[in-house]
């Protein structure tokens, strides 16, 4: 019996392994989902240079003659074009360093009207004009911004700026108000606002008190003609309407909220948002479940209690990926991921770097941001297993870490993890084969593999007798994919195992497996 497209369905945590589909997987770790097959991850390496400062977020500006990448620290923020020797420049506002904690979720950033805008909680938001490297431009307080004002999270929607989560200050005593949705007048071309004056008439400038439910605001996001609010316990929308309201505002859902502020992302015309129990796909009007029986439990089971906020969503546009990337049960910062293919509605699982702060995707030149040298043929490095031609100017995934003095790693590059070998491996259990009763011999299993790099790989065959019980596994049989591809085993049981595993520096690729099986009768 052989058993194809193996990566159509990928892992499948929340359902018994018997009773999942012939050719899902009950179990993996650092392997993804593609093309109908089963990969390994490929690893990532430091990129562009070292940070000057332990970056918690990055946003990438790119220019008409320039793709930059800016990253912020608590007190700094910093630049960078990669470069040879990977060239950090300081960007922080002149008059004093900034007051952010040493948090992501107090950075939020974005490219309105062509101009980088970050803002971090505390301080005026920032505006940036990138004018020549080698004497960058300083940051500098947005213009027209209110006196008094702060907010938590910043976002465009059309020509309007919108501030979220605000405070205000008035003769030395500060409000907060979490629920509150400050907009700007409308700006014009490639400009910021020219006033946030709410009680002038003739201006649209105006703000909203969304108090429906008690959930602060944690960010919004522009969705075609739409604006998408998203609570800690519901979601809202927010449309265009003129004055003399200006906006009007909608729910979606009060049954789900945003579980950080970095936990929603646009692909393919929806939002996808990390919600306070479920991976959600918001089309602007309603929501829906993408990990109902599949890995919503697996995910929500293993995130760390006490530090959920730090979690967030990046967007893997190579690989038509989002990564769900959180800590751990017993970690501050995520240092795992559940990874969604959003066109295969696949999900494979992921290590991540410890302490990693952040991810985005935007321009790497590949000739500034690594050495190559280290890892050898650059093709091997880079090339995926459909053989696309790599773009120099194609987006990848960045990830920032805070780990030592902090580090940019360039995801999807050679077969290691920052150099290390990592363990990667697939398995299911459970394989009944519609004949539960039957006890079933396996004396041979053919694998159809692809293999990058020098290493091997271990095959494992098992059994169990009854769904719940453990696996009973054979020793671990190393081959060489690219010139082995069957392994002899005699295996019994009702029901059949099989563990695909390495630790070595090799990338391998599974397209499907094949059981060389005889029928021993009714148990």
């Amino acid at each position: 019996m052989f058993i194809n497209n193996v990566g159509e369905i990928g892992i499948i945590h929340d359902r018994p392994a018997h009773s999942l589909p012939v050719n899902a997987w009950s179990g993996g770790q650092n392997v993804r989902c593609y093309e109908g097959g089963v990969e390994k991850f490929t690893g990532h390496r430091a990129a562009i240079g070292v940070p000057a400062v332990a970056p918690y977020f990055m946003l990438p500006v790119k220019t008409s003659s320039a793709a930059y990448w800016v990253y912020c620290g608590s007190a700094e923020v910093h630049v960078t074009q990669g470069g040879t020797g990977g060239t950090h420049e300081e960007i922080t506002r002149s008059s004093s360093d900034y007051s952010a904690s040493t948090s992501s979720q107090d950075w939020t950033g974005m490219v309105f009207g062509g101009i980088p805008i970050l803002n971090n909680s505390s301080d005026v938001p920032q505006m940036w004009t990138p004018v020549d490297f080698s004497t960058p431009q300083l940051l500098q307080d947005l213009s027209n911004w209110p006196s008094g004002v702060t907010c938590k999270a910043i976002a465009g929607f059309k020509q309007f700026m919108i501030s979220m989560d605000v405070s205000k200050t008035v003769s030395s005593v500060t409000t907060h108000y979490p629920r509150l949705i400050k907009w700007s007048h409308a700006s014009s071309h490639n400009a910021v606002p020219s006033s946030w004056d709410e009680t002038d008439a003739t201006l649209d400038a105006g703000e909203y008190e969304l108090a429906d439910t008690t959930g602060n605001v944690m960010s919004g996001h522009q969705l075609r003609d739409s604006f998408i609010i998203c609570k800690s316990d519901s979601i809202w929308g927010m449309n265009y309407i003129g004055p003399p309201f200006i906006f009007r505002f909608y729910e979606i859902t009060q049954q789900f909220g945003a579980l950080s502020r970095h936990s929603v992302i646009e692909v393919e015309g929806g939002l996808v948002v990390l919600a306070n129990g479920d991976l959600l796909m918001c089309d602007g009007q309603s929501v829906k479940s993408l990990m109902t029986q599949k890995m919503r439990r697996y995910l929500f089971d293993s995130i760390d209690a006490d530090n959920y906020g730090n979690s967030y969503l990046a967007l893997n546009q190579p690989k038509n990926e989002i990564w769900i990337c959180y800590p751990i049960s017993g970690a501050t910062w995520p240092n795992g991921a559940v990874v969604w293919n959003y066109k295969e509605n696949s999900f494979g699982v992921r290590d991540l770097p410890t302490n990693s702060t952040f991810a985005t995707h935007g321009v790497v030149n590949p000739s500034d941001a690594v050495d190559w040298t280290e890892s050898g043929d650059w093709d091997d490095d880079t090339e995926t297993w459909d053989s696309r031609v790599y773009n120099p100017s194609q987006t990848r995934l960045m990830l920032s870490n805070k780990g030592g003095s902090g580090k940019l790693y360039l995801m999807d590059t050679t077969h290691q993890f920052d150099s290390t070998n990592a363990t990667s491996y697939i398995e299911r259990t459970g394989l009944h084969l519609d004949k539960p009763n039957t006890v079933k011999l396996v004396k041979q299993v053919n694998l159809n593999m692809e293999r990058r790099g020098s290493g091997t790989v271990e095959v494992m065959v098992g059994s169990h007798n009854h769904p719940e019980e453990g696996v009973t596994w054979s020793a671990p049989i190393t081959i060489d994919p690219s010139s082995q591809s069957k392994v002899d085993c005699l295996v019994s049981g009702r029901y059949l195992a099989l563990r695909v595993q390495s630790s070595t520096n090799v990338g391998w690729r599974l397209h499907g497996y094949g059981l060389d099986i005889k029928e021993m009768g009714v148990n």
